[in-house]
């Protein structure tokens, strides 16, 4: 038997089923609505193709910049990218708005350079990222190349037939205050040339030279991962002040090449001087290498905010707690330990500071007509050895010195 169907019933049931399907589309699209509002960024796709108006932007740019014509320049990587107001390549006292801005980052090929960009959406924003970019003037002279690459594998380790020019720019530059020198002020002198930047794996040379390559001068070093960023800033600062002391270098030419976190059992990082007594408690810090020039490097101890540090002992030097330069305090521990027949690991330099003297004699006795009357810079050192202490007067170099 056929069962018949009520109109009624069936009519009411359609509509309350349309009506909780049109509900529950609503409800879904209301609330994708809101999550993008909510989270943009992530509605941008990461396969999308780069806008032409971004790509012709980019390429006008770099026309202007090279002197090629579009046709001569190619377009040979871009990606997306998420920055803040400024795509992340700030000017000097610029304020930018710290959000995620969904952005490009395009490489444009100009014959031996490559320029990256970066540039908002739409191509309206645009800016270079020199850092990242290979940027070399078809001006450079053969000579200025040569030079470079030659003081960089001589001097600062740069294997041999591995570096590559990567920057290039005429500049002015001066020098003659890398290093202070007491008690002179410094007296730069003015050089107009060329900045060249060698790369190799993952460490750069930056360079200072006259227009020939005559005059060549380091003027930074980079490296990457960059482990001073590590560190907190003054940290950073007040191991790479202390280490220029040392090496007798400009903080431009040192790297730090590594940095660990540690706790030391005692507030003299647990490096006591033999005349000190040191506070029994937990003591965080760092533990920071330096490098200088090839083969030499300093290790540092510090506390948490870098207001005590310490030299650990490295080769025949002691540990150490003064800012002398490595070369005098090579002078004084090696004379001290003839003189106490002690080996220098177990001198310790109490005290080193610089000094003045009024004549050759470093305001000592001297034999008859020995000493001249001169202004004489220079250093006083003390240094301990089991108990007994020499006090060392030495002139600027450490060439000559008396004891006290």
């Amino acid at each position: 038997m056929t069962q018949t169907k009520n109109p009624k019933k069936w009519l009411v049931a359609t509509l309350i089923l349309l009506t909780s399907s049109l509900s529950l589309s609503l409800c879904t699209a209301l609330t994708l609505k809101e999550a993008a509002v909510a989270d943009p960024v992530k509605q941008v796709s990461k396969k999308e193709k780069l806008p032409s108006s971004v790509a012709n932007a980019i390429l006008r740019i770099a026309s202007q910049r090279t002197g090629l014509q579009a046709s001569q320049l190619r377009i040979i990587k871009y990606e997306q990218i998420y920055t803040n107001g400024c795509l992340n390549l700030p000017r000097p006292a610029e304020g930018c708005t710290k959000i995620n801005m969904p952005a490009w980052e395009v490489t444009v090929k100009a014959r031996q350079q490559s320029l990256v960009y970066r540039s908002d959406r739409n191509g309206s924003r645009i800016r270079l990222n020199e850092a990242a970019s290979s940027i070399v003037d078809a001006k450079l002279p053969k000579s200025v190349v040569s030079a470079v690459l030659q003081d960089a594998t001589q001097n600062w380790g740069l294997p041999a037939n591995t570096g590559r020019i990567v920057n290039a720019k005429q500049t002015g530059w001066a020098y003659g205050c890398e290093v202070s020198t007491f008690p002179h002020p410094c007296d730069p002198v003015v050089v107009e040339g060329w900045q060249v930047t060698v790369e190799s794996g993952q460490k750069r040379w930056i360079y200072n030279t006259d227009k020939v390559g005559s005059q060549v001068q380091l003027y930074q070093r980079e490296s990457q991962p960059n482990e001073a960023k590590k560190l907190p800033p003054a940290v950073a600062e007040q191991v790479l002040k202390l280490a220029s002391e040392h090496l007798t270098l400009p903080i431009s030419q040192l790297l730090i090449t590594q940095t660990q976190q540690q706790t030391w059992s005692n507030g003299c990082l647990d490096l006591p001087s033999p005349v000190e007594r040191c506070m029994s408690a937990q003591t965080p810090g760092w533990q920071v290498t330096v490098e200088g020039k090839p083969k030499q490097y300093q290790v540092y101890r510090t506390n948490k905010s870098a207001e005590q540090i310490r030299t650990e002992a490295i080769g025949d030097m002691p540990p150490r707690k003064d800012s002398l330069p490595n070369s005098i305090a090579k002078v004084v521990l090696q004379d001290a330990s003839k003189q106490l027949k002690v080996p220098t690991s177990q001198l310790y330099i109490l005290e080193g500071r610089s000094q003045m003297w009024s004549n050759t004699c470093f305001d000592l006795p001297g034999t008859e007509n020995s000493c001249a009357q001169a202004m004489v810079a220079g250093w006083r050192v003390a240094v301990d050895g089991n108990g007994k202490t020499l006090v060392y007067r030495l002139d600027r170099s450490g060439s000559r010195f008396k004891v006290e």
